[in-house]
């Protein structure tokens, strides 16, 4: 990892995270929706399945997921016991047991093949070498199961603004890079794991807001004065079939161009 991005950094930016959960969670029901659909399809839901969130942040990403997959056990860990701390609150709050853990991924306390589910959101883009953490994880993934990695995609204009903002010292989540899909595939087989389903999300603020979720971000707008803002709206069948066609385009040409792309690589059994 780059050496502006050390615990200290990350206890630091955890330490001053403010936003409200009910607001975090309507932004990941907007702008997340292709990556939680993966993550729910690598998930059997007529079983009891294991997965492990690396570099969990506020750990939404899992409770969103154990809401989806009740019968999951998950578990959520990160290097910064700030985010730890946040995460473990969040999961109370939510009423989910998720089980959280400070640990370096690229050194996880876990054995061999522990978990069904291995993913990260907005990680592996922070380490100037993301094998040896990429190796960790395919270690503890069983035979059979899916790793998901999700990082910045490489074209996108969202690449030059960050790097711009980099360059002038404006970009809080430290120094990072960004891949291709292409690249992102390429990680998977001298692993022994197999690139799967690719897919896209999050096209911008204005985007986002207003076009491909414009009933979500009004709704949260109109209930934000009156604390109904929960996170618990559900979309109308005219809004679902937009969000679907969204959907589509984000599992087809997303993963090109819109500026996250996550791949499900498959452990051979």
């Amino acid at each position: 990892m780059s050496k502006a991005n050390t615990r200290e950094f990350y206890e630091n930016f955890w330490g001053q995270h403010q936003t409200p959960l009910q607001t975090q969670l309507a932004i990941h029901q907007e702008s997340r929706r292709p990556l939680l659909r993966l993550l729910a399809s690598s998930l059997p839901a007529d079983r009891r399945t294991t997965f492990l969130e690396v570099g969990c942040g506020t750990a939404l990403d899992s409770c969103l997921l154990m809401k989806q997959r009740p019968n999951a056990r998950g578990v959520a860990l990160d290097l910064s016991v700030r985010a730890v701390t946040l995460a473990k609150a969040n999961a109370t709050t939510m009423q989910f047991p998720l089980e959280t853990l400070s640990a370096d991924m690229t050194t996880l306390p876990f054995s061999d093949a522990s978990f069904d589910l291995v993913f990260s959101q907005g990680v592996l883009e922070h380490f100037t070498d993301p094998a040896p953490a990429m190796a960790e994880q395919a270690r503890v993934l069983r035979p059979g199961g899916v790793l998901v990695v999700d990082v910045p995609q490489k074209n996108n204009p969202y690449t030059w603004i960050k790097h711009r903002a980099m360059r002038e010292g404006r970009w809080p989540w430290g120094w990072e890079t960004e891949y291709s899909v292409s690249e992102l595939r390429a990680w998977g087989p001298p692993l022994g794991l197999v690139p799967g389903e690719a897919v896209g999300h999050q096209h911008g603020r204005i985007l986002d807001r207003g076009l491909v979720h414009p009933h979500r971000f009004l709704h949260r707008k109109l209930h934000r004065g009156n604390g109904s803002g929960n996170g618990a709206y559900r979309p109308g069948p005219l809004a679902s079939v937009w969000e679907s066609g969204w959907d589509w385009i984000d599992s087809t040409i997303g993963p090109f161009l819109a500026i996250n792309v996550a791949v499900a690589f498959r452990k051979p059994e």
